[in-house]
């Protein structure tokens, strides 16, 4: 099912409380953030966009927060071959679900740096897109115990992150257009 409109009106708010200067992009995060806990109860939301240039892409880390607790702008990065297979998971659907991060042999390469050091059991992730190319992810992890996601947290996920890209795009958002993207394919093998 998706998000009730009341969810995405309040993405809405939010965004427009930014824009027009009423509140800073830090606490636009934490309310986003808050939205999405409210909608999926997970442990813990981060915020993540790409960063660097051409090949040398990093996926950067830049706003979590547990359930909970406060917004915490602490950066962390995973470089390409960490995060390759998980990605061209991603950009099929848009959508990547995994109820064992542990066990799930397309985040293998981040299990050491990322998962095992946050105790990341199950993740669900929904691609940011506009016109057709990833800019970042919104990220949902469950550090208590393995979790099915269910199709209607994926279904909602996916429509609050859309709801939020439209958001951004509509309002020319300096932070969205400054930042490297890729398109919604798989990304090329290297040598």
């Amino acid at each position: 099912m998706p998000p009730p409109a009341a969810e995405l009106l309040q993405l809405q708010e939010i965004c427009a409380a930014f824009y027009s200067g009423k509140s800073t992009r830090d606490q636009a995060r934490s309310a986003v953030i808050d939205v999405i806990f409210g909608r999926l109860r997970c442990s813990r939301v981060s915020l993540w966009r790409f960063d660097g240039d051409g090949d040398a892409l990093s996926l950067l880390c830049f706003a979590s927060k547990v359930a909970g607790g406060t917004l915490d702008t602490t950066t962390s990065r995973l470089q390409e071959c960490e995060y390759r297979d998980y990605f061209d998971g991603l950009v099929v659907t848009g959508m990547y679900v995994s109820v064992d991060a542990m066990a799930d042999p397309a985040l293998q390469p981040m299990r050491d740096n990322y998962l095992a050091a946050l105790n990341v059991r199950s993740l669900l992730d929904a691609a940011f897109m506009v016109n057709g190319r990833a800019y970042g992810m919104v990220c949902c992890e469950q550090t208590d115990a393995i979790r099915p996601w269910r199709p209607d947290e994926i279904a909602a996920l996916r429509t609050l992150v859309a709801k939020l890209a439209l958001l951004m795009a509509g309002a020319a958002d300096l932070a969205l257009w400054s930042s490297p993207s890729l398109p919604m394919a798989p990304l090329p093998l290297t040598a």
